[in-house]
């Protein structure tokens, strides 16, 4: 979102006004008039369980005053203006949403009031979720209490890297990592092409802050300690479950920062953030047989070999024999700060 100031300190649990995004539209035009599209996956980043719309508003009606704990939204303003005011629990921004052609993304844990400014306006909204009285948030104090009753550290740092979630400025440098290392690491990592533009990373980005605040996945980005804007790689715990309290660490380094210890910090970070603050009992690391820099990662930071799953990993039609590496809290090897 333009005009908004980005913010470090966004909690896992909740979302900051820089998770906001105004999505510009495919827009076809010609003699007979315009016509736009809303792809799911593409344009909205969540899977579309219900659409709603608002129509046949006075001008200055107000709508919403409520958030989501758990539902994304999607809002196009199919005819008229309206003022849209988002409150994160530390900063208010308003913006004007008026084109038929771009759509506002609006993540979980975000205060949403709607105020149209002309007659018989239309919105329409796309959500991530059935309607469930249960996720709505109406009351603005219990609001602010929830944001800070859910909130967990995300700022992981040692002496040469900080690992944290992704902001939307992040995408540009993703995507620069990611085309620069995809002849090392696409190998391993089907995803990570010359194609994986800034677009794809901004797609990225998005999923992993509805995952983040869902707690199915939390993927962050490795920085570089005092230049918090170069990027070196990634790290996920992602297939949580929590019944078992367990989950799949993941890792990637970019080629630049190769060979410097920074996916056995990286990790080593996540697990601690693992243990300590999600209170998962046990996390494991899935590596491809032949990947020997995942698997020193791997034994550097404590984890156990549990043997070869044969055919684990799936691409396609293509499937590869796996390592399965397993960490106990008492098995993490940490060193000096």
């Amino acid at each position: 979102m333009s005009n908004t100031s980005d913010r470090a300190n966004s909690t896992a649990m909740g979302s900051s006004l820089t998770d906001c995004v105004l999505v510009p539209l495919p827009r076809v035009s010609d003699t007979r008039g315009s016509l736009s599209f809303v792809e799911g996956g593409n344009h909205v980043p969540f899977h579309v369980a219900r659409l709603f719309y608002m129509y046949g508003m006075a001008r200055n009606t107000v709508r919403g005053g409520h958030a989501h704990r758990e539902c994304a939204q999607f809002l196009i303003a199919q005819e008229g203006e309206f003022e849209i005011e988002l409150n994160d629990g530390t900063s208010v921004h308003h913006l004007l949403l008026s084109h038929p052609h771009e759509g506002l993304y609006i993540p979980p844990g975000i205060w949403v009031t709607l105020k149209s400014l002309s007659e018989r306006g239309v919105v329409t909204a796309l959500a991530s979720a059935p309607y469930a009285e249960s996720d709505y948030l109406r009351n603005f104090e219990g609001f602010l209490e929830w944001k800070r009753r859910n909130s967990l550290p995300i700022r992981l740092s040692n002496e040469r890297i900080v690992v944290r979630p992704y902001r939307n400025s992040d995408a540009a440098a993703f995507s620069c990592s990611a085309i620069e290392s995809a002849p090392e690491a696409g190998r391993w990592l089907k995803w990570c092409t010359v194609e994986y533009d800034e677009q794809r990373a901004s797609r990225f980005i998005r999923e992993a802050e509805l995952d983040r605040i869902g707690r199915r996945a939390f993927s962050f980005g490795i920085f570089k300690t005092g230049s918090d804007d170069i990027h070196l790689g990634g790290v996920s715990l992602n297939r949580v479950d929590w019944t078992s309290a367990s989950a799949n660490l993941g890792y990637w380094v970019a080629t630049r920062a190769s060979g410097q210890g920074v996916g056995t910090q990286a990790a080593e970070l996540m697990c601690r953030f693992g243990f300590d603050h999600l209170g998962l009992s046990r996390i494991e690391v899935l590596v491809e047989l032949g990947n020997n820099p995942s698997r020193a990662v791997a034994l550097r930071i404590g984890a156990v070999s549990e043997g070869i799953l044969r055919s684990r990993i799936a691409d396609g039609a293509t499937r590869a024999d796996a390592e399965l590496f397993s960490l106990l809290p008492g098995d993490l090897k940490t060193r000096p700060r």
